[in-house]
């Protein structure tokens, strides 16, 4: 699969203006995350899921969709603030706007679209994304800093039975929406 320029457009203006809308989005970090963001595949591999340019900023819209609709289906009273759990959601996997480069023909014919950069330090994802964001000015609550460090801890009993319920929601939203992406062909 991959996303027509223009639905990239509109993807990208949704997810800026609704960051910018909520307050956590400055020029600096829009500037920093730049056009390597805006093109950046939420995966390596077209077994995987949005191994595809647009692919990051198109599942990061779809996991706050997600995300929204859970929250909203709890009792009003267990709802967490919906303007953190857009901020978690659209800022969780920020880290893989340089975490990819293109990766060899040879590969693309085995559907292996992309590879590691390794010119980066090595970081999970969700440290990347706080690191980027805190860079550029970002602030973030125990809570929010919370759920974006533990979603892509699998290994880690910690995060597994004492995550936050905006954790627990951002990490549902997550697989949710990755079940979804590889259903589209």
């Amino acid at each position: 699969m991959s996303l027509e320029k223009e639905k990239i457009v509109a993807n990208t203006k949704k997810y800026f203006d609704t960051a910018t809308k909520l307050g956590f989005m400055n020029s600096e970090f829009m500037k920093f995350l730049g056009p390597n963001f805006i093109s950046a595949p939420a995966s390596t591999m077209e077994s995987l899921h949005n191994a595809f340019e647009g692919g990051l900023i198109d599942h990061l819209l779809r996991v706050a969709s997600y995300a929204v609709k859970f929250n909203n289906a709890l009792p009003e009273t267990e709802q967490v603030d919906q303007n953190s759990l857009l901020k978690v959601c659209l800022l969780h996997q920020v880290g893989k706007a340089n975490l990819y480069i293109d990766g060899p023909e040879w590969a693309k014919k085995n559907g292996k679209f992309y590879d590691f950069n390794n010119k980066l330090v090595s970081m999970r994802v969700s440290e990347r994304s706080v690191f980027y964001a805190t860079s550029n000015g970002i602030t973030f609550t125990e809570e929010e800093y919370g759920a974006i460090l533990m979603f892509d801890k699998t290994d880690d009993k910690m995060a597994e039975y004492h995550n936050s319920l905006l954790g627990d929601l951002l990490k549902m939203a997550n697989l949710f929406a990755i079940k979804h992406e590889k259903t589209i062909k």
